[in-house]
């Protein structure tokens, strides 16, 4: 587990309890969550989740001025408005943030997304915040935020899951399981950055729709010598050498299973839940998505929208995720 951490501007640091436990078996010991806000502190508090590869930096700011991973949704006079809320977000348990995750050769337990939510709620508890305006979800964040809206459904206004539904579909779950035999190959043989890659490459098809790689990459391929290249391979292989530079093979395997291990009963989701789709979405049928919205007590709102990005829409469609979160937090 991560020991030393320095913090980069505009992070701060949440101590879990010692020890924490975990809903699959097992506990942590001496965790941290790191997290970041923005907005007035004494407003009302959104939290802010997104796929694993998203973390604490939703956004821009005047504390940490770098690009965040959901520009044009959260910032001032965005759909989720800085100036009337107060965003909160946080590193992922097990990922590549500022949070407690695997280090090298060191045994780490299962972190399921029942657990982030319970971490999310013990950095609340230190906040002092009783009642969350709201849950925003995207991905697994979607996942976590239905968790954390079933754990302490009193204290949650309302609950916004975007591209995310009650379990993983069968086909999501044979893509993320060839892309773990990938990356435990390469730990088994010594290469573990090439297999993070080429694990990266497969999920980053799953992610957009054909349409849109037919679009941006098609046509004939450049015969040479022996082989054939596609442009779609300069595209794959820039995408995929950034990710093996950030993430190591456990933080990868760690997050892959969690979303995975997915599961919850609809039922107990018993707060205003707002749900949108992209249609399109390879790894998050709008059909998984209705079928979730069916089985919700408390369902406000259940949209799709149609989409050439796929899974991906959730962060490229700024205008219309936008105007869905804006009637969502009205």
């Amino acid at each position: 587990m991560s020991s030393a951490i320095t913090l980069p501007r505009g992070a701060e640091l949440c101590h879990l309890p010692t020890p924490f436990p975990l809903a699959h078996g097992g506990t942590l010991s001496g965790a941290v969550l790191a997290y970041e806000r923005q907005g007035p502190a004494t407003a009302p508090v959104v939290v802010v989740l997104g796929g694993i590869s998203a973390g604490r930096h939703v956004a821009a700011s005047t504390a940490a001025p770098e690009r965040g991973w959901w520009e044009g949704i959260v910032g001032p006079d965005e759909a989720i408005d800085t100036t009337r809320f107060c965003v909160l977000a946080f590193d992922w348990l097990g990922g590549v943030g500022c949070s407690t995750a695997p280090t090298a050769g060191a045994a780490f337990p299962f972190v399921g997304a029942a657990d982030q939510a319970a971490a999310a709620w013990h950095l609340l508890d230190q906040l002092q915040v009783e009642r969350v305006h709201a849950f925003v979800g995207s991905s697994y964040g979607g996942m976590v935020a239905l968790h954390a809206a079933a754990q302490r459904p009193q204290q949650v206004a309302r609950l916004a899951v975007l591209g995310a539904a009650h379990r993983s579909s069968a086909q999501a779950n044979a893509w993320r399981a060839v892309q773990r035999g990938i990356v435990e190959l390469g730990q088994r043989t010594g290469q573990e950055r090439q297999a993070l890659a080429l694990a990266r490459q497969l999920a980053l098809t799953t992610y957009r729709t054909p349409g849109e790689l037919d679009d941006r990459f098609g046509g004939r391929g450049e015969i040479q010598a022996h082989d054939v290249r596609f442009p779609v391979q300069d595209w794959l292989d820039a995408r995929s050498a950034e990710f093996a530079t950030q993430w190591s093979a456990a933080s990868f395997l760690c997050l892959n299973r969690s979303i995975d291990a997915h599961r919850i009963d609809p039922r107990t989701v018993a707060v205003s839940t707002s749900v949108l789709a992209f249609g399109g979405d390879q790894l998050v049928p709008p059909d998984d998505v209705r079928d979730l919205a069916l089985q919700l007590p408390a369902l406000r709102i259940h949209r799709e929208i149609r989409s050439r990005y796929g899974h991906d829409a959730f962060l490229k469609e700024t205008r219309a995720v936008g105007a869905f979160l804006k009637e969502v937090l009205s």
